[in-house]
């Protein structure tokens, strides 16, 4: 990192340093929307917080950063890995690994890409710094109480039966199970990988922007204020809470093949109940409705259709994988899906139509030659 800084540095004199300082500038203005939403959300952080006392779980969110690291590392190995193949047996090069670390050292010293990285990760690690409060607090503020009316016209809704119900076919399966669990916790690097190349991205877009922005509204609209008022814990805690047995065949058939394979749901859930109960310091929380596993795999997938439709394929259906392990694993009812889905489609096409008539939305034509202000439409 101290190379690049100095190759930085000595491509750029004071007029260089100036005309980089100018572009940080002109981009926190372009982003003066996304850090509006950012701060807000932490100031709420800290106002929810000195009410319900409450703190993220950083054993939880420790175990997290670990597993981000090494999936960085393995990631990064592999492209790399496949750049090298790729320069050496496609364009032929010569020396394929000086190719490669000329190719990281342009990726690492474009000014628009760190611009627009300074931006735009600032502005996501303050919307998650205080968004971890909100969501730990949820069921201190409003205790678990739409379960059974959510568990009741998730029955009415498919003909009588829960929706797991219907999923047989695949809870009789412990590999399928297992292959479920793996997608449903891939989510979290399809999370990372998607958020963080947006934010890091050279091209500074009306699309970039909307999806940004859509994701942190996404989380703070869906998975605070709607999941405040809907309060709810999800079929895995059901009869934990009292509220009868119709969910306990799911939880029996998941133990079940915990026996053959390790089912990464059930331990994650005995952990988040016990943050719920006081059992371990700090909470990452619980909350139901809506899924935002759901909401968001599908932001992720109307984002990426835009960039390209065929890798949009591709999204989608790990949006319906998403969909269907939410309720197999036991973490959601089929509504709380179903919601996701209606509020991320919601708030990514009011954001589109509000961004593109902002007069942010000229920067972007006059200061970007690159970006298309038609990227925000519907």
């Amino acid at each position: 990192m101290q190379d690049t800084f100095e190759y930085l540095s000595r491509r750029s004199g004071a007029n260089g340093e100036a005309a980089f300082s100018k572009l940080l500038v002109e981009s926190f203005l372009r982003h003066s929307i996304i850090h509006a939403v950012a701060l807000f959300t932490l100031g709420l952080g800290f106002v929810v917080g000195a009410r319900v006392g409450n703190f993220p779980d950083f054993g939880l969110l420790y175990e997290y950063a670990f597993y981000l690291v090494v999936y960085f590392w393995i990631f990064g190995c592999a492209y790399a890995a496949f750049r090298l193949i790729q320069l050496a047996l496609v364009h032929r090069a010569k020396s394929p690994a000086n190719h490669l670390l000329v190719s990281f050292r342009q990726l690492l010293t474009d000014r628009n890409r760190i611009a627009n990285g300074v931006n735009g990760l600032a502005a996501i690690l303050i919307f998650v710094s205080g968004f971890s409060v909100l969501k730990g607090a949820i069921a201190v503020l409003a205790p678990f109480s739409w379960d059974q009316a959510i568990a009741h016209f998730s029955t009415k809704l498919h003909f009588g039966r829960a929706s797991y119900q219907w999923l047989w076919w695949i809870l009789e399966s412990p590999l399928a199970i297992r292959l479920l669990n793996f997608c449903y916790n891939f989510w979290f690097v399809v999370l990372i990988v998607t958020v963080f190349s947006s934010a890091v991205a050279t091209r500074d877009t009306l699309l970039r922007h909307q999806f940004l922005l859509s994701f942190m509204l996404l989380w703070l609209i869906g998975g605070f204020f709607v999941a405040l008022t809907f309060s709810s814990a999800g079929p895995c805690y059901f009869a934990r809470l009292g509220f009868g047995d119709l969910y306990q065949p799911l939880m029996d058939a998941l133990q079940s093949a915990n026996k053959q394979y390790p089912v990464w749901a059930l331990s994650l859930q005995e952990r988040l109940w016990n943050g719920y109960e006081g059992l371990s310091s700090g909470t990452m929380g619980i909350s139901a409705f809506p899924s935002i596993h759901v909401a968001s795999s599908v932001l992720f997938a109307l984002y990426v259709t835009r960039l390209s439709p065929r890798l949009g394929v591709v999204m989608w259906i790990f949006a319906a994988i998403i969909m269907l392990g939410s309720v197999v694993l036991g973490w959601h009812y089929a509504p709380d899906g179903y919601a996701g889905m209606l509020i991320s489609v919601a708030i990514w096409k009011i954001t589109g139509v509000v961004l593109s008539r902002t007069t942010i939305a000229s920067r972007f034509a006059s200061e970007i030659p690159s970006a298309r202000p038609e990227a925000a439409s519907v």
